[in-house]
């Protein structure tokens, strides 16, 4: 092993599962706007979705202080081991594991909890693995455990077979942010929102940004930090969801981007959108569409995708792009390719709340 390979740092980033290139693509222009340009990191391969892992060649510092930055992830997680639990005595097996990892954060008074995430088919639940852990670690440094007071998070997710421990070094996800005062039972998550906007490839000649399904106006807010000068349109069929993004909005810390004066918000259909907005109006739409609940059983998605197409494209400039988020695929397909003036770009699925919406990019024709 080399010298410079002995002194780089790894470091994981959770997010949802699909999204791992885009954070990774993330991740290389932080550091470059760190002044980190020419100390490229390294993807490393990870065995379970939603994780991106990186070798840097640098102190761990630099790499957590760049990623610490990053809006499409939740949690910054040092790695510190995996292993492959046997059938037999998979408990055991953890707590006999943590009794020997390298755990430089812990000690004798350092109060920590350990958290864990399982998946797939086990005899145990997340609280066994918790609990094992958490008795060898405290059989091994004499720690005391404090759920809300710890100075160290550890680890312990099982997904199958796999075990993997580490250190999650954010107490806060990264993607909560925006305090709101307008909280539905659903929302879009931020990071979700990010990625949809950076998929969308808007830039500082971006004018105008609509959201026609605004909901709670998490995609406005996205958007507010990441085009200053741009002007935000939003709307929603109910009354109560255009109200609450307005307060969002409102109340979201965004003053220092001029938000108050240019965003817009009213109620309306989102398939009569030619009667809300003048005619190409808009450079991008980026939405997320009820997934079906609050439209009813008996909805024809087909013909509902079909019909806002047909609206979106009337108010998209020449040229503009469409991003959305969709949970019914194959008709929201269909529909875009019936559409005249639309033209697919690129579709990325993703997992959220165990549900794999795709991520449509659509551009209307010159």
């Amino acid at each position: 092993m080399s010298q410079a390979s002995n002194r780089s740092a790894e470091l994981i980033c959770t997010t949802n599962p699909g999204l791992e290139d885009l954070a990774f693509e993330e991740l290389q222009q932080r550091l470059d706007e760190g002044g980190l340009k020419g100390t490229a990191s390294e993807r490393l391969p990870a065995r379970i979705k939603g994780r991106l892992r990186i070798r840097y060649p640098g102190p761990l510092s630099s790499l957590v202080q760049a990623a610490g930055t990053l809006r499409s992830v939740h949690h910054l997680l040092r790695p510190v081991e995996q292993f492959l639990l046997p059938t037999e005595t998979p408990l055991s097996t953890v707590g006999e594991r943590l009794l020997e990892a390298p755990l430089p954060e812990m000690g004798p008074s350092t109060p920590f909890r350990v958290s864990s995430e399982r998946r797939g088919e086990h005899p145990f639940g997340s609280q066994d693995i918790e609990r094992e852990a958490g008795t060898a670690l405290v059989e091994r440094f004499g720690a005391p455990v404090d759920l809300t007071g710890y100075a160290v998070e550890v680890r312990v997710d099982v997904v199958e077979s796999l075990c993997a421990v580490t250190v999650q070094l954010t107490r806060k996800a990264l993607s909560y942010r925006h305090d709101r005062t307008y909280r539905p039972r659903v929302s879009l998550k931020p990071n979700v929102a990010y990625a949809c906007l950076r998929l969308a490839r808007l830039g500082p000649g971006t004018e105008r940004l609509l959201d026609p399904f605004c909901g709670s106006g998490t995609i406005l807010m996205e958007a507010a930090d990441l085009l200053p000068g741009t002007e935000l349109w939003g709307s929603d069929w109910s009354q109560r969801a255009v109200a609450g993004a307005r307060a969002n909005l409102e109340g979201a810390g965004l003053e220092g981007a001029g938000l108050k004066d240019r965003f817009r918000l009213q109620a309306g259909d989102a398939r009569t959108l030619a009667e809300l907005y003048p005619p190409a109006s808009c450079d991008a739409l980026v939405t997320n569409p009820p997934y079906g609940a609050r439209l009813g059983r008996d909805i024809a998605f087909p013909r509902f995708y079909r019909d806002f197409l047909e609206q979106a494209t009337a108010v998209l400039r020449p040229g503009g792009r469409l991003v959305v988020l969709v949970r019914k695929r194959g008709a929201f397909n269909v529909a875009a390719q019936r559409t005249p003036g639309l033209r697919i770009r690129h579709v990325q699925i993703i997992e959220t709340s165990r549900v794999f919406p795709g991520i449509f990019v659509l551009q209307r024709s010159g």
